[in-house]
């Protein structure tokens, strides 16, 4: 009885400590965009998802979608696999998901699903901007098409 218990318990130690590990990573990250007036960037996603796979291809390995990540918003990738129940408490149930927060961590926008190299640019831009500020997402990307 006691060996079917060790694995249970071995589940749980790693479940905690990567759920505590994730929470002051995300708190850093709060506090590091807000000390530096900056956007965060949650990214959500799964290692069994081809979608999640794609985007880290296509979209991360790009240099200049890579630097703004590292120089003008503050990003953090979420594995849900091993944080299942961070993704529950910020409302993702699905993958890839891109949740932007403002400098004070208030949500701007929850963007599911796979988002192209050039789409992704300008919702960077939308961030590094703070057109978020004085508008929504959807209109700065409709104005966006129409120049």
């Amino acid at each position: 009885m006691k060996k079917a218990a060790l694995p249970t318990l071995l589940m749980l130690i790693i479940f905690f400590v990567n759920a505590a590990l994730y929470a002051e990573t995300l708190s850093e990250a709060k506090r590091k965009a807000r000390n530096e007036g900056k956007a965060t960037v949650l990214y959500f996603f799964s290692k069994h998802c081809s979608y999640c796979r794609a985007m880290d291809h296509d979209v991360f390995d790009d240099k200049e979608i890579s630097d703004t990540l590292k120089k003008d918003v503050v990003y953090l990738r979420v594995d849900v696999d091993k944080n299942p129940d961070v993704a529950r408490t910020h409302d993702v149930w699905a993958y890839p998901t891109t949740l932007l927060l403002d400098n004070a961590g208030k949500r701007i926008t929850q963007i599911p699903g796979y988002v192209s190299k050039s789409d992704f640019r300008r919702i960077l831009s939308y961030l590094k901007g703070k057109h978020y500020k004085t508008t929504g997402l959807g209109d700065f990307l409709r104005a966006s098409d129409r120049q």
